[in-house]
């Protein structure tokens, strides 16, 4: 799970923007198709959706809650705690600042987990750093490049991370380490989120006030008898040091032409020890399952055929009325070749998706990094439209003699590539 997924987690996103249809926008921008030619091929790709751009805005709700927009420190319960530290803003001095510190008896941090949580994820950081492939996971470009030594900086100050979700925003995010040199801290500080440490500088929560005063409540009693996310959240904690659980609302759109809607998700990952991968999957019915597992062998042969790997052949699968168990031993599947190509074929797609339906707007359409790397030039619209479906967003520019556009698709766990088109044909391979 690469650094763009870390973002989804911590990141403020940014709504999309509509179309200005006058000046030379009317003509570059490919949104503005309908207002020069309402009956034009351009002006229904328009209404078809193929030129919106990514739209976050339906997370901003969650977004301002995961940054604790508005946290305040309790009156008579803050004390100052050195080392958490606002980050300085250009030309701005930073002013000392009061960190609201609550005392904690017991190091039980899962009691923080919301009981009808729709999303649980755990990452051990202090593990994955020991490994430089899944560092290398994690961020795409080395640390120095676009910001990423900052988040690299906060991360290596954190043993582990929590996440506990309940639509439409309840989200906190607990986080244990050592945050007395105040990177971490002043991360949050600088986006304006007063992180709630913990007894001390080890370990501190955000969320909104309303979310995190019922979360302290929480972690104050007993472990309480949560649902199936939080059961499945302390089972998989015990022994994988990365582990998500979702299970998203009734209703939710998991939009797939291949499987059947998937009513809970559990994965997690073994970095140590007897190193693997468990999962499980739910389903309506027997037949789902039955048929979700027919899916999986058939990827099997599919990926052996495309890549000569046999990517998924240390799957062990089990089923069990309306759920499929998974397994793999060792630790190729997680950072190897087998793994590299499980992620990049229709497989990853699928599991990204499963991952990413506990998360409220993010990008649903995404495709399979071999089936962008099968684009070659020369090919039409309508057989990139066939191969990779309709694009995530798309930019365009109408004022030149010969259109060109630019299609940009989401690979899972990943980043973006773009597809150009020159006159509705492809002009070279995606980058």
């Amino acid at each position: 799970m690469r650094y763009q997924f870390l973002l989804a987690l911590l990141a403020l996103p940014v709504g999309a923007q509509p179309p200005v249809c006058t000046g030379i926008a009317r003509d570059v921008d490919a949104r503005c198709g309908c207002v020069k030619d309402p009956n034009s091929k351009l002006c229904e790709m328009v209404k078809a959706g193929f030129y919106e751009p990514t739209d976050f805005s339906k997370m901003k709700s969650s977004a301002l809650s995961m940054t604790g927009t508005g946290m305040i420190g309790a009156p008579g319960k803050s004390q100052t705690l050195y080392g958490a530290q606002p980050a300085k803003k250009t030309a701005v001095a930073a002013r000392p600042r009061q960190a609201r510190v609550v005392p904690l008896a017991h190091k039980d941090y899962l009691r923080f987990l919301h009981p009808n949580a729709q999303l649980a994820v755990g990452f051990d950081f202090g593990k994955a750093f020991q490994s430089p492939e899944l560092v290398a996971a994690l961020f795409d470009k080395p640390e120095g490049e676009d910001g990423q030594n900052k988040m690299a900086g906060a991360l290596r100050e954190m043993d582990h991370l929590w996440l506990s979700f309940v639509a439409p925003n309840d989200v906190v995010i607990l986080m244990t380490g050592k945050f007395e040199q105040g990177v971490a801290a002043g991360m949050f500080y600088a986006q304006g989120v007063q992180p709630v440490f913990l007894g001390d500088a080890h370990a501190m929560m955000i969320g909104s006030e309303t979310s995190l005063q019922v979360a302290l409540d929480r972690l104050s009693k007993p472990p309480a008898a949560g649902g199936w996310i939080t059961k499945r959240a302390r089972q998989l904690s015990k022994d994988h040091e990365t582990w998500i659980v979702t299970e998203p609302p009734v209703g939710t759109s998991q939009a797939s032409t291949t499987l059947p809607a998937v009513r809970q998700f559990a994965l997690g990952f073994r970095l140590s020890g007897e190193a693997g991968i468990d999962g499980e999957v739910v389903l309506d019915s027997e037949a789902g399952s039955e048929r979700m597992a027919a899916w999986i062998e058939g990827m099997k042969g599919v990926i052996r055929e495309k890549t000569a790997v046999g990517a998924l052949d240390s799957l062990v699968l089990q089923r069990d009325g309306a759920s499929v168990s998974f397994a793999a031993k060792g630790d190729s599947f997680l950072a190897g070749a087998p793994g590299k190509a499980a992620m990049n074929s229709d497989f990853g797609v699928e599991v990204y998706r499963l991952i990413m339906a506990g998360f409220p707007g993010m990008p649903g359409r995404t495709v399979a990094q071999d089936r962008l790397l099968a684009v070659k030039a020369g090919m039409q619209r309508d057989e990139i439209l066939s191969l990779l479906g309709p694009p995530l967003s798309v930019s365009s520019i109408q004022g030149l003699e010969t259109p060109r556009e630019t299609w940009t698709y989401q690979i899972p766990f990943g980043r973006q590539l773009s597809v150009r088109l020159d006159g509705g044909v492809v002009a070279g391979p995606a980058r």
